[in-house]
C-alpha cells in the first residue's frame, strides 16, 4: 500500500499539472499573439529569440523583435507559463496610453519587488494608490522649472570642474576608460546639489558610486533572462545588502543633519516653517517638509521616527539611482552614436558656435547669465530624443486594475487578469508606421515640421501621471553637458566588433556598433561593458 500511496500521488499531481496546463494554453486560442503550441506556449518561441541577442539583452529587444517578424500590431499576449507571468504586450501608442495616461494602472509586482529588494519598499516607484499619490505630491515641487533653472550654474561648474577635466586627462594620456564610469562621476556631483542641497566632496562621491556600483550589479543579475549561477545571485546578494546598509547610514546622516538644521531655523523663527521660497528647497528638504508633521508628531525636535528615516533614505537612493539611470546612459549612447556619425557632430558644433559663442568661458559666461538660451539648441534636443528613441533606458509593467477584467480597445475586450501589463517603449520607437526608417539615427525627424509624430509615441520618460519627475532636469543636464564638451573632444568606441550580419529584425546598427547596438540589462537600459572609449582634443573647438 506504501509504495502504491508514492506512485499515486506523484501521478495525481502530474494529471493535475496536466489539465491546468492544457487550460492555461487554450485561455490564449483567440488572443493577438504569436505562433503558440499547446505544450509550451511561448516558451521555445522567446528561447529562439533569446537566442539571436547578446548575453544579458534589455527585455524590450525580444518584444521589438517578436513583434516585427510576426507582424503583431496594437498589442499581443505571451504565454511564458509556469516560468514567468503571462503578458500583455502594448505596441503602440495609443494602447500604450490606455494604462498609462487615460488610465493609470498600477505598478505590477515583479517591478515592485525588484525595486524593494534593491532600493526597499518606501521607495516611489515601489508605491501604488494612494501612497504613491502622497510621495508623487512632496516630491514633485522640487522639480518645477524655476527651481531647474536655478540649477545651470551647478551642472556648468560641476561639467567643467569633473567631467571635461576628466576627458581633457584622458586625452593627453590617450588611455581607455569607461565612459560610464566618468559620466556617473559626475551625475552624482550634480545630483547631490538636488537632492540633498549640497555638493557632497569628491571622497563622498566616490564612496557613494562605489556602493551604488554594488547595488547595480546585484540588479543585473536579478534582471537577467538567462539562467545564472545560485551561487552567484547569493554572493552579490550578501554584498548589496552591506553596500545598502552603508548607503543607508550615509543618507541617514545627512537627513538628520539636514533635518536638525531646519528644525533649529524654525525655532528661532518660533516655531513657525519657511517654506516661502520653494525653489531654493531641495528633494530632500520637501521630504522632510512633507513627512514630518504626519509622520513624526509627538517626537522631540530635531529628532526623527524611524519609520520617516527609512523612508527618506529609500527615497534619496532611488532618485539618485534614477538620475544615473537617465542621465548617464542617455548620455553614454549619445557619445557611442557621435562616435560613428561625424556629420552629426559637425552640425552639433555648428549649433553651439551660433547660440553660445565660439570660446568655452564665452559659453559659459552665457549659459549662467541666460540659462534660458539652452532651448534655443533645437538640433542638440532632437539628437538627445533620437538618441532616447533608439535606446530608451525605461521599462515599465503594469498590473490589472482592480475591478477591471479588460481593456477595452476598438470595440473589442482585451482581457487583463493575472497578467503582466507592459507598454513597451522599445516596440513603439522601433515601429516603422509610427517612426519611418525606426533603425537609423536621424535627429532631422524630431525637427521636420513635415514628419508628424504620433500622439504618446515618444515616451522614454514614460508618460501620464507617472511619468518620471525628473525628465527636465535630465534634459537640462544633457543639453548643458553636450555644449561644454562636444566642441572639444573627439569620440571613438574601444574593442567593437560589427556583426556580419544583422542579429535582428528591427535594426541593423550592430553593423556598425556590434554589440553595443543592443542594451544591457540592469537597474535600467545601460550601455554595454560600460562604454569603453578613447578621447582625442580638438584644439580649434576648446579654445577660451
Amino acid at each position: 500500500m506504501m509504495v502504491a500511496h508514492y506512485i499515486l500521488l506523484p501521478a495525481a499531481g502530474l494529471i493535475l499539472f496536466g489539465i491546468k496546463l492544457i487550460r492555461h494554453r487554450r485561455s490564449y486560442r483567440d488572443l493577438p499573439k504569436p505562433p503558440h503550441s499547446l505544450l509550451w506556449g511561448h516558451l521555445k518561441l522567446f528561447n529562439e529569440v533569446l537566442k539571436l541577442f547578446p548575453h544579458n539583452t534589455a527585455p524590450a529587444a525580444y518584444y521589438t523583435e517578436i513583434a516585427q517578424r510576426y507582424q503583431l500590431k496594437e498589442m499581443f499576449y505571451l504565454d511564458l507559463w509556469p516560468f514567468a507571468p503571462s503578458q500583455l504586450v502594448l505596441i503602440s501608442p495609443d494602447t500604450a496610453a490606455l494604462v498609462t495616461t487615460v488610465d493609470n494602472y498600477p505598478v505590477h509586482d515583479v517591478a515592485t519587488g525588484f525595486i524593494s529588494a534593491l532600493i526597499g519598499k518606501t521607495m516611489l516607484a515601489a508605491l501604488n494608490g494612494p501612497p504613491w499619490k502622497a510621495m508623487h505630491n512632496t516630491i514633485a515641487p522640487a522639480f518645477r522649472p524655476s527651481t531647474l533653472k536655478l540649477m545651470v550654474p551647478v551642472i556648468t561648474d560641476q561639467t567643467m570642474s569633473v567631467f571635461h577635466a576628466t576627458l581633457s586627462r584622458h586625452a593627453t594620456s590617450g588611455q581607455e576608460f569607461s565612459m560610464e564610469d566618468a559620466i556617473a562621476q559626475l551625475v552624482f556631483r550634480m545630483s547631490s546639489k538636488v537632492i540633498f542641497g549640497q555638493t557632497i566632496s569628491a571622497e563622498a562621491n566616490e564612496r557613494l558610486l562605489a556602493e551604488f556600483a554594488v547595488v547595480l550589479e546585484y540588479a543585473k543579475i536579478l534582471t537577467q533572462v538567462e539562467p545564472g549561477s545560485p551561487f552567484r545571485k547569493v554572493f552579490w546578494w550578501w554584498k548589496q545588502r552591506a553596500a545598502n546598509q552603508r548607503l543607508n547610514r550615509f543618507l541617514e546622516g545627512l537627513a538628520r543633519e539636514r533635518h536638525l538644521a531646519m528644525v533649529t531655523s524654525d525655532l528661532a523663527r518660533g516655531g513657525n516653517k519657511d517654506v516661502s521660497n520653494q525653489r531654493t528647497m531641495s528633494v530632500l528638504d520637501h521630504i522632510l517638509v512633507g513627512l514630518s508633521p504626519t509622520e513624526n508628531s509627538g517626537r522631540v525636535p530635531g529628532t526623527l521616527a524611524p519609520a520617516v528615516v527609512q523612508t527618506i533614505v529609500e527615497n534619496l537612493k532611488g532618485l539618485l539611482l534614477g538620475a544615473y539611470g537617465t542621465t548617464t546612459d542617455t548620455l553614454c549612447f549619445i557619445y557611442i552614436l557621435l562616435s560613428t556619425h561625424p556629420t552629426v557632430m559637425q552640425k552639433l558644433r555648428e549649433e553651439h558656435d551660433r547660440v553660445f559663442g565660439s570660446g568655452l568661458q564665452t559659453t559659459q559666461r552665457t549659459l549662467k547669465e541666460s540659462p534660458d538660451r539652452l532651448s534655443e539648441l533645437r538640433y542638440t534636443t532632437a539628437v538627445i530624443k533620437e538618441t532616447l528613441r533608439l535606446f530608451p533606458v525605461g521599462f515599465g509593467v503594469r498590473s490589472a486594475k482592480p475591478g477591471v477584467l479588460a481593456l477595452q480597445y476598438q470595440g473589442r475586450a482585451y482581457p487583463t487578469s493575472k497578467q503582466m501589463i507592459i507598454p513597451c517603449t522599445h516596440t513603439i520607437h522601433y515601429d516603422p508606421e509610427v517612426f519611418q526608417s525606426p533603425g537609423t539615427f536621424n535627429p532631422e525627424r524630431f525637427m521636420d515640421s513635415s514628419t508628424t509624430i504620433p500622439l504618446n509615441a515618444w515616451r522614454p520618460f514614460e508618460r501620464g501621471p507617472r511619468a518620471c519627475m525628473g525628465r527636465d532636469l535630465a534634459m537640462q543636464e544633457l543639453r548643458t553637458i553636450l555644449l561644454l564638451t562636444v566642441r572639444s573632444f573627439e569620440f571613438k568606441c574601444v574593442g567593437i566588433q560589427p556583426s556580419a550580419e544583422p542579429r535582428a529584425s528591427y535594426t541593423d546598427m550592430d553593423l556598425r556598433l556590434g554589440d553595443l547596438a543592443f542594451q544591457e540589462s540592469s537597474f535600467s537600459a545601460k550601455p554595454r561593458g560600460g562604454a569603453v572609449m578613447v578621447v582625442e582634443s580638438v584644439p580649434e573647438y576648446g579654445r577660451v
